[in-house]
């Protein structure tokens, strides 16, 4: 090669980077402005979808991702799942994990290309097999259900586990659930702790209260309610059903916190708004027991009707002996 032709590749190669980073800027200008709810939103997506076409057009397998995202999510142009097939699968044949992962989950769904299971299995698993961590959970997946592939949970485990030690949060709450139950892995209650701890350290509601059942029973870790309150309560702010109850129920109980039953009632009522049957049924009990809250049959009564109707057995049982005591009162 001619050292001006080097020279001619160099320059190329560096403005073909320039034009992506550029749209990757813009792109997370836009992304901001979006979540602001701010009115340039769409003008950031077309700058950056420009810059993204211009690197594409040199060459660049991220930038021919990008716009397959664009096409896909309509950001910066005309929604088109058919064009973000073609994008992808472009970057995807370049070597692009990202989008090897992005083709696979389009066909995965049936998005823009008629839905093919294997096909979607078979570009996760490229993807994957370079190292990006989204691939190897979805792979874990297709391993776990049976999407593409038999089902083989050795083999789940193994590709969740590899997408966890990057950090992706989604694998750390599996590992830690495989390791606590001991699915296809030997149990390890400690290490199940370490997971659920690394994901909820990145904010993970789910996780947070995973953590939070540890410290509270003891799992992996040594018992401690104080802690276990403490991660419910991160993971309840979040809106996070189960850990709103079980944060009332440490309120209630008194465990890691001083017992107060109206801030109990407050977290009960707080998951029951949102249609859990055992926070509707907690709630019941409150009213009929006059506790966090003024005593009201039957403000009582509709709350636990409202659980009995999606198969509580406890609020089943209330509601029997509110009748009975009420028809002694008639006697």
């Amino acid at each position: 090669m001619k050292p001006e032709d080097r020279r001619t590749q160099k320059t190329i190669t560096e403005t073909s980077e320039e034009h992506f980073l550029q749209g990757v800027f813009y792109y997370d200008k836009g992304l901001d402005a979006r979540n602001a709810n701010e009115d340039w939103t769409d003008a950031f997506f077309t700058e950056a979808f420009g810059c993204f076409v211009k690197a594409a057009g040199m060459g660049n397998v991220h930038a021919q991702n990008q716009i397959g995202i664009c096409y896909e999510f309509g950001l910066g142009v005309q929604q088109d799942c058919h064009k973000a097939i073609e994008w992808y699968t472009k970057a995807a044949e370049n070597g692009c994990a990202r989008a090897q992962n992005n083709l696979g989950c389009c066909y995965c769904r049936g998005e823009g290309v008629e839905e093919d299971t294997q096909t979607a299995f078979e570009w996760c698993r490229k993807a994957a097999r370079q190292g990006n961590a989204k691939a190897q959970y979805n792979l874990g997946i297709c391993y776990d259900e049976g999407i593409g592939v038999e089902r083989d949970a050795e083999q789940a485990v193994y590709w969740f586990k590899k997408s966890a030690e990057q950090g992706f949060i989604r694998s750390q709450k599996r590992s830690g659930f495989y390791l606590e139950l001991g699915c296809c892995v030997q149990k390890d209650p400690h290490q199940a702790f370490d997971w659920f701890k690394k994901a909820a350290e990145q904010g993970d509601a789910e996780a947070q209260k995973n953590l939070g059942d540890c410290f509270r029973r003891g799992t992996g870790t040594g018992q401690n309610y104080r802690k276990a309150f403490q991660w419910y309560s991160k993971a309840a702010s979040q809106g996070h059903i189960p850990a709103q109850i079980e944060l009332g129920d440490r309120f209630f109980y008194g465990q890691g916190v001083v017992q107060d039953y109206e801030q109990a009632f407050f977290w009960y009522k707080k998951a029951a708004d949102q249609g859990d049957m055992h926070a509707e049924s907690r709630v019941g009990y409150c009213y009929k027991e006059g506790l966090g809250v003024n005593q009201n049959e039957e403000a009582a009564m509709q709350w636990y009707l409202k659980a009995a109707k999606k198969g509580d057995e406890d609020s089943l049982l209330a509601i029997e002996l509110i009748c009975q005591m009420q028809n002694k009162r008639v006697i």
